[in-house]
């Protein structure tokens, strides 16, 4: 049971760090020279916050790949696309349309119907 309770953990932490990233992508200027995209970067909180939990990410799902067979864990990777989605919409008010949201709820089947194989 705590195993799948490190999916979901690590599926959250992974959007995480995805919303941390888009956050500091969002203040930095790419009309800059690449020096000084670069020193944006190392000086951006928002980036340092996001790899970090990257790197927590990728130690536990090394874990997580130990514990499982790769067809049942993989699929469900794509959750964090579905929380990216929604985190996307809620922070940073991207868009939301009837194609994005049957998409979403289109690979959250997926995952659940994989879930009970």
């Amino acid at each position: 049971m705590m195993n799948y309770f490190l999916i979901l953990f690590q599926i959250c932490i992974n959007t995480a760090a995805q919303l941390f990233l888009k956050s500091g992508a969002k203040a930095l200027d790419f009309s800059q020279s690449v020096t000084n995209i670069f020193w944006s970067m190392l000086c951006n909180v928002n980036v340092w916050i996001g790899g970090a939990i990257f790197i927590v990410s990728f130690l536990l799902w090394l874990y997580l790949l130990n514990q499982f067979d790769l067809s049942f864990l993989y699929p469900f990777g794509s959750l964090s696309f579905v929380l990216a989605a929604i985190g996307g919409w809620l922070i940073f008010g991207e868009c939301m349309n009837i194609y994005r949201a049957c998409g979403i709820f289109l690979v959250f089947m997926g995952v659940i119907f994989i879930a009970k194989s």
